[in-house]
């Protein structure tokens, strides 16, 4: 009996379905509420699990949200850092465009300034309203203008044929720096009619090779005041020497003393240069103050090919030994003693175009030249502008010294020294 029911047990727990349904039927309260305790349970994991899930769901959730979040921060501060730079490199770029208008219109004033300094009577005349007066009204038309900005590399024939449409250039006259006697960039085109000058004005802006011009309608040249010099109508206080602007860059001594050979008797003609580079400008001194006066009357006589200015030279005050500017003045005579039997001259201060024939006809005065050399540098093989010359006789030497020493050649006055004797060498 004993082991019966052991058997009974075991399959009951073995079989709780089937004991269930038996104690059911046998209205067993025992069993009956063991077996609403699973079901319970069974329905408690199941909500727990729902609720494990909906957990689960809410922090995926979240965490997406942040994630989408940090996303959005990472985005705002790439584009924040984008706007600042692009605002950085505008400002940047606006402070250069600045500084370059800055720097261009501080050059062309400069420019300007130094315009009106070399031709303070002679400036672009500056935009008016309809004339007030019926004079201004009858007044002709100016037939001159201002051209500025232009290449360095300019020339008369280049401006002449940019111009051309607009009328005959009949003269030009280019503005250089007085100090280095370089080309400003600037200048006046004379023109046939004021027509042709105002039309000129069109070209304003145009291109000349890269540089935009300044074409502007120029004023006449004041007469009276001011006093002598380049750029004005008023010749100055008479004197014996003349000044000579606006000259030909091809132009020697031999066509300025043709030009006012018949005013008198010229002594002496100098080109200004600087840095061996002429200025385009002269003075010219002649025996008289009428042979001058004669010669100032032929202001704006075509010299080889342009219309010189001609003014009184106004004359330097000269001490006693010594130039204005303090220095010493230069001797072009020895300044030691003779050698015994010297046939032989050091000649300085000579010009580039200095040639045998041209030293020759220099020294015919005092005498006949048989021998001339040359000094040149050693590393470039370029001319140094001094030489030696000898004479025949020692008595001729004394004769060029006497009456050659510190007269022109070629527009600079020659500086003559004692060489000696020549000395046979030994072997």
């Amino acid at each position: 009996m004993g082991a019966d029911k052991k058997e009974k047990k075991k399959a009951k727990k073995e079989e709780p379905g089937e004991v269930v349904e038996g104690a059911k039927g046998g209205g067993g309260g025992m069993d009956d509420g063991w077996s609403m305790g699973i079901g319970d349970g069974l329905q408690g994991k199941r909500r727990a699990t729902a609720v494990c899930a909906a957990e689960d769901a809410v922090k995926k959730e979240k965490k997406e949200k942040k994630k989408s979040k940090n996303e959005e921060v990472v985005d705002d501060e790439a584009a924040k850092k984008a706007a600042k730079k692009t605002k950085k490199e505008a400002k940047a770029q606006a402070e250069e465009v600045e500084k370059k208008d800055k720097k261009e219109k501080k050059k062309d004033k400069k420019d300007k300034k130094r315009v009106a300094e070399e031709e303070p009577d002679e400036k672009p005349v500056a935009k008016k309203g309809p004339a007030s007066t019926p004079q201004a009204a009858t007044e002709p038309p100016i037939d001159r203008v201002f051209v500025g900005n232009l290449p360095f590399s300019v020339t008369d024939d280049q401006i002449k044929e940019v111009f051309a449409s607009c009328g005959a250039v009949t003269s030009i006259d280019w503005l250089t720096f007085p100090d280095s006697g370089k080309f400003k960039g600037a200048g006046f085109l004379q023109f046939e009619t004021g027509e042709a000058a105002a039309a000129a004005t069109a070209l304003n802006g145009n291109d000349l090779d890269g540089r935009p011009m300044k074409v502007e309608i120029a004023a006449p040249r004041k007469t009276g005041g001011g006093g002598a010099g380049a750029g004005t109508n008023d010749p100055g206080e008479p004197s014996n020497a003349i000044f000579l602007g606006n000259l030909s860059w091809s132009i020697d001594e031999e066509q300025v003393r043709k030009a006012f050979g018949e005013c008198g008797e010229i002594v002496r003609v100098k080109f200004l240069e600087r840095d061996g580079q002429f200025m385009g400008k002269a003075f010219v001194d002649f025996d008289s103050v009428e042979s001058a006066t004669k010669a100032v009357a032929l202001d704006g006589t075509d010299l080889a090919g342009r219309p010189a200015r001609i003014n009184f030279s106004k004359p330097r005050e000269k001490k006693e030994g010594w130039e204005s500017t303090g220095k010493p003045q230069r001797t072009y005579k020895p300044q030691n003693p003779k050698p015994e039997g010297c046939v032989e001259l050091f000649v300085g201060n000579l010009p580039w175009s200095i040639t045998d024939e041209k030293i020759a006809a220099f020294f015919e005065p005092a005498g006949t030249v048989t021998n001339t050399r040359w000094l040149n540098d050693r590393e470039s093989g370029e001319f140094k502008g001094v030489g030696f010359v000898t004479l025949e006789t020692t008595e001729q030497v004394d004769k060029a010294v006497a009456q050659l020493a510190g007269e022109y050649l070629d527009g600079r006055q020659v500086r003559l020294d004692y060489a000696g004797k020549k000395k046979e060498k030994s072997w």
